[in-house]
């Protein structure tokens, strides 16, 4: 088996990583048996969604086996090219950063009508999370009755976001970063020494394509810069707001995620956890944790505010703002012991 496939549908790259083919094993067997609606999660860069288009082409293939799609049939043709009658796909809102209602509502008119061709009509909605309260009542009652032949595919890397009412009604599959050599050498096929990639996948979680993200964006210069700025400010040397503009131009959701990932960090050691279990060992563990002096109530209270934005980070948010108010947070620990 190839590390790597990849197919093109639409503007989405659907690709089939190694780390998926222990659980598409486990799901090949009982495809025609999976219920309507199924909630894929699992924290960021484990490629769900490229996971529920695998599993709609699936579906949507005449001439499937073994829960594989054929790539050959009408089915697979029209799903290659963007045009199946029978899929539809469901995301944010470029203007709202949200799934609204009026999109769910489609969706109701989409699954009313027989499957053109397929047995199964497939809506794929990612990223779940993203949907208003107002979305999420509507689509409730789609899964409380759903039409015959209908299939959800709903992909959320924070589970946690959404209702309780529609995690309940989905059967569960969730998503674990894979073993760290298979990790390691799924991002050596793709790049060839031109960044320490052990280290990123450490930064990274574990979580491959989250790594690579790492390395596109060259965020191990930015991780100097995010570390200097935060023992500078922790001194007094430099101030929240400046920082808070560089950050800004580092991107503000890589940015929080990272600084969650060192405050959780921080958190461990100071709870005596192992090194195995950090994201950042070599730093939480040694410089940083020597450096800084803190409250560990007042860590907590700093990871709950950057998790209150994370949250949010898809919708309408002020960044600037955002990442003021956390270096803020942060710059104040000194003055809390």
């Amino acid at each position: 088996m190839a590390d790597t496939e990849v197919t093109e549908f639409g503007h989405v790259s659907v690709e089939r990583y190694p780390w998926h083919d222990r659980l598409w094993l486990m799901l090949a067997p009982q495809i025609d048996r999976l219920p309507h609606a199924l909630l894929l999660h699992g924290r960021p860069g484990l490629g769900k969604q490229s996971f529920a288009f695998r599993l709609a082409q699936v579906f949507l293939c005449t001439n499937a086996q073994g829960g594989a799609a054929c790539g050959e049939c009408r089915g697979c043709q029209w799903f290659t090219a963007d045009t199946h009658p029978d899929l539809i796909f469901i995301t944010q809102m470029e203007e709202t950063k949200s799934i609204t209602i009026d999109q769910i509502r489609e969706l109701g008119d989409f699954l009313s009508l027989k499957p053109h061709t397929a047995k199964h009509k497939v809506v794929i909605i990612s990223p779940a999370e993203a949907m208003n309260l107002n979305a999420a009542n509507s689509l409730l009652k789609l899964l409380e009755e759903p039409p015959p032949g209908s299939i959800l595919l709903l992909v959320t890397s924070h589970p946690a976001h959404l209702p309780v009412t529609i995690r309940s009604r989905c059967s569960h599959l969730r998503f674990t970063p894979p073993d760290r050599q298979v990790g390691l050498h799924w991002m050596r096929t793709r790049h060839s020494g031109e960044a320490p990639l052990e280290n990123l996948l450490e930064m990274a979680g574990g979580s491959p394509l989250l790594a690579e993200s790492l390395v596109r964006d060259g965020f191990v210069q930015s991780r100097a810069v995010l570390l200097q700025d935060l023992e500078s400010l922790y001194f007094g040397h430099e101030d929240p707001v400046t920082c808070a503009a560089r950050w800004k131009r580092l991107g503000m959701k890589p940015c929080l995620n990272w600084l969650y990932g060192f405050v959780a960090d921080l958190i461990k050691v100071e709870m005596g956890g192992p090194a195995s279990s950090l994201t950042n060992p070599t730093v939480a563990s040694n410089t940083t944790h020597q450096n800084y002096k803190y409250k560990i109530s007042v860590l907590y209270n700093l990871i709950d505010t950057i998790h209150e934005y994370q949250r949010h980070i898809s919708g309408p948010l002020d960044e600037l703002m955002v990442l003021e108010d956390v270096l803020i947070s942060w710059a104040r620990m000194r003055r809390l012991q």
